[in-house]
């Protein structure tokens, strides 16, 4: 009771609901009760702009959103003349995509894998930079050397960049040369064990992670190299069995089954680390790579750590954005819109609703545009997405649906490719921002149980999707496309500044959309627009 009686004696109390998994009610979610107080008295203030209602991304807290979304933004959008109401929302895990960033940029097997899938993917991919690798199988080992010690650099924080520019490996299917059209995982893997004790780092790695995997008594007879453990053991039990040979039930103490870890090899590990290479290879000929680095980190997650990346979060999130709109009495959005809906009923109306949304928040929209039509909500709905984290086949669904009336004003501001490329997400262990990261690795689709990513997913909050020719055919893509172009000013792509009104913004990293100067001013124009 406590944590409501915080909330209720917050200064800003008027203005925001908080909810879990869609829900009022229990500490510290908001009570039932305080969606008619709210609205009730939102509406006798008689706001001149109507009502703002702002849905922030999914990855702050409670605490967070209270001190850094709502206090900050109340008085910016009653200075609009509009009375706010925030959705505070929480996915129940804070951290979510980056609490392990700072140990697994220290994991020697992430490290070395890679480097290792860099090394082989220059290998057989035509180069333009100061790497080169000579004759047709062999290659100039000063620079392979000196490729593994710059990624060491990098890695300890001692460069600004990783050691392979982007441009290095064009995106296209006219980039790759003969070598790499030819090669295939088995010949790959052949190659890679051949040379594999030229790389004392990547066996010493690997043969750590080996012997961590080991109980005592296996240790005995099966640890490998210098039979030290790895101190850092974050592969997945799937990557383990990949890289390790598939585990064997065997008998323990007094009978007792264990798990016997497989027989060690360096073809096991050749090929877990071919697949990864073919899969980056392939991602640059269809053009769906997110650059050098990001796209080998990409790959080298996907294969060896998918307990780490937080999609299954990612998607309870979106959950919760949905959840938000089911049947009952204490369903956060579902109660908001009834009360709405009342207050029309009663004839006590709002001049027009807007909705705000950052990120996940792009996502609560469209669910809420979805449940204000079917309640039959008559008050004039008008949207702004702020660095839009929801997918063009999504969106396009709400296009559909809301073309004519909740989407007829729509203005989104994101980033320029060069700013969403530029905002590193998580440091050293991944350098774009955390739109790229969704569309490589957390979209997706789960069957039995089991979750799999979609490679490089349009996202809409992104640029790079409006003139990337792998996505010329993909219908989604195309409808929101138009729907961007048949209005003007519906987009803001940040850096715009010196622009009209209501048209400019400086955000450069995806956090900053909700405290950008600029971009809050163009959204207060655009909430003043007639």
């Amino acid at each position: 009771m406590a944590a409501v009686l915080a909330d209720t004696a917050n200064p800003n109390a008027d203005h925001f609901l908080v909810s879990a998994n869609g829900k009022l009610g229990e500490s510290p979610r908001s009570a039932i009760t305080e969606v008619a107080r709210i609205l009730e008295h939102a509406q006798g203030q008689q706001p001149e702009n109507g009502l703002v209602i702002h849905f922030h991304g999914g990855l702050n807290s409670r605490p967070y959103a209270l001190g850094n979304i709502v206090a900050p933004l109340t008085p910016t959008y009653r200075a609009a003349h509009a009375y706010p109401l925030f959705f505070v929302w929480e996915s129940g895990v804070v951290e979510s995509l980056v609490n392990n960033k700072d140990e697994l940029g220290r994991d020697p097997a992430f490290r070395e894998l890679v480097k290792k899938v860099t090394e082989w993917l220059l290998k057989k991919v035509s180069l333009n930079s100061d790497i080169t690798f000579k004759g047709s199988e062999g290659q100039d080992i000063d620079d392979i050397y000196r490729l593994r010690q710059e990624f060491d650099q990098w890695f300890d924080g001692k460069t600004p960049a990783p050691p392979v520019p982007d441009a290095q490996v064009p995106s296209g299917p006219t980039v790759l040369n003969t070598k790499a059209s030819a090669v295939n995982v088995d010949s790959l893997a052949n190659d890679i064990v051949d040379e594999i004790d030229d790389d004392p780092a990547f066996k010493r790695a690997m043969q750590q992670a080996y012997n961590a995997t080991l109980s005592e008594n296996q240790a005995r007879t099966r640890a490998q190299g210098t039979r030290e453990k790895a101190s850092i053991l974050l592969l997945s039990e799937e990557a383990q069995e990949d890289l390790f040979s598939a585990p064997a039930d065997g008998a323990g103490i007094a009978g007792a089954p264990v798990k016997e870890r497989g027989v060690f090899t360096w073809m096991a590990i050749a090929r877990f680390t071919a697949k990864i290479v073919m899969a980056v290879i392939k991602r640059f000929r269809a053009g769906t790579d997110h650059g050098v680095y990001c796209t080998v980190v990409e790959e080298v997650l996907r294969s060896a750590y998918g307990n780490l990346l937080g999609a299954g979060i990612w998607n309870g999130m979106k959950k919760d954005t949905a959840d938000s709109f089911a049947a009952g009495p204490d369903v956060c959005g579902t109660q908001v819109i009834a009360k709405l809906r009342a207050l029309e009923q009663a004839g006590r109306t709002f001049r027009r609703i807007t909705l705000v949304g950052h990120s996940t928040g792009a996502i609560y929209i469209c669910n809420f545009l979805d449940a204000a039509r079917a309640a039959g909500l008559q008050t004039p709905l008008r949207c702004v997405f702020l660095a839009p984290a929801v997918t063009y086949a999504r969106f396009a669904a709400a296009i559909a649906r809301h073309r004519d009336d909740g989407l007829a004003d729509f203005r989104m501001f994101a980033m320029r490719d060069d700013r969403e490329s530029a905002d590193r997400m998580l440091g050293v262990v991944y350098t774009r921002s955390l739109l790229y990261f969704v569309s490589g690795l957390l979209e997706g689709e789960e069957a039995d149980g089991k979750f799999s990513s979609t490679i490089d997913m349009p996202i809409v909050g992104m640029e790079r999707y409006l003139a990337s020719a792998a996505f010329r055919d993909d219908p989604h893509v195309a409808t929101v496309l138009g729907f961007l172009a048949e209005k003007p000013n519906r987009t803001v792509w940040s850096y715009a500044m010196g622009q009209a009104p209501g048209l400019n913004s400086d955000a450069r990293k995806h956090g900053d959309f909700d405290n950008d100067p600029a971009t809050l001013q163009s959204v207060v124009a655009f909430i003043n627009e007639p």
